[in-house]
């Protein structure tokens, strides 16, 4: 299997854990993470480091999908209110609500690289695993194209947004979930932030 570029494995990387916050893993899926583990794409960090053995730790305890179901909607308020609100707007706004300017902020961002989000005008634009299938997305367009204007845009939404908030959000996960599937997910989602920093500045 040839190796990945850095752009890809960040690709990878916030890809998979886009579609992870945004919805919690079958037991299908959650097998096929514990199984990839040792080829997580961004490893070479301390959170990540964290997060792979949160994993671990996961499947040792045999928690299953809907253990983490559970936890998941009980954090990002699924089934009722969120004990950590996953949408930038909350964190950021004035009010604490979601539709407003951060939203439409990020709407503009997903617009500038020809993207939507899927539940347009139903459900806000800046949950947490949209802003990272964004940047995923973008990453590949830039893989494609090598744009600089490309780069620039994922450069300044993570800047401008993602790194603003995010790491204040995943630490609450952190601190509040009952499940270690939850606290990898959040710090191999600070881990992948680090190492997206560190590639774009």
């Amino acid at each position: 299997m040839p190796s990945q570029t850095p752009l890809e494995n960040l690709a990878a990387g916030f890809a998979s854990l886009g579609r992870l916050h945004r919805d919690p893993p079958s037991q299908h899926v959650l097998d096929a993470v514990r199984e990839l583990l040792d080829d997580w794409p961004l490893p070479d960090t301390e959170a990540a480091a964290r997060g792979i053995d949160s994993w671990r730790r996961s499947a040792a305890a045999a928690e299953d999908a809907e253990l983490v179901r559970t936890d998941h909607d009980r954090l990002y308020g699924a089934a009722a209110e969120a004990l950590v609100a996953p949408y930038e707007s909350v964190h950021r706004g004035a009010d604490g609500l979601v539709f407003d300017r951060y939203t439409l902020d990020v709407r503009q961002a997903y617009a500038r690289l020809g993207l939507v989000a899927p539940a347009l005008n139903r459900e806000p634009d800046d949950h947490i695993g949209l802003e990272f299938d964004f940047v995923a997305q973008a990453l590949l367009q830039l893989l494609e194209t090598g744009d600089a204007a490309i780069a620039e845009t994922v450069r300044a939404f993570l800047h401008d947004h993602l790194l603003v908030w995010a790491p204040d959000l995943l630490s609450a996960v952190e601190q509040r979930a009952d499940t270690d599937f939850m606290r990898g997910l959040a710090q191999l989602s600070q881990g992948a932030l680090q190492s997206a920093r560190a590639s774009f500045d």
